[in-house]
């Protein structure tokens, strides 16, 4: 794999400077920005992101489908996708996601997140 290296999601400063991240953390780091960034967001690139408000309206299956053809499309290199979320109204309304993948046949531990609906 090449030597990938952007800046850490979310922004923050590390001994005076902006904090990076390098290969398959910013892999990492780039998953979680696709999903907490709301489309529009980005004024260049209105595209990008993930929409909460679909949650109102869809099931778990159709929520999964969307979040994995995100992911596809912002992220090239990925491979072995697998989305798996379901809803949890025990933390107050959160959509729970686990996402596994690999990057260049190298699995990577599987990422969990809590989006908000």
């Amino acid at each position: 794999m090449a030597s990938l290296r952007g800046l850490a999601y979310p922004l923050q400063i590390k001994d005076g400077n902006l904090a990076l991240s390098s290969d398959f953390a910013s892999i990492e780091d780039q998953i979680v920005s696709v999903l907490e960034t709301r489309p529009f967001e980005r004024v260049m690139r209105a595209n990008y992101g993930f929409d909460p408000g679909i949650f109102d309206t869809m099931e778990p299956n159709a929520i999964n489908a969307r979040i994995y053809e995100q992911i596809r499309n912002e992220i090239p290199g990925i491979t072995g996708l697998q989305v798996d979320g379901n809803i949890s109204n025990a933390d107050g309304g959160l959509y729970q996601v686990t996402i596994k993948y690999a990057i260049d046949g190298i699995p990577q531990p599987p990422l969990e997140i809590a989006l908000n609906i």
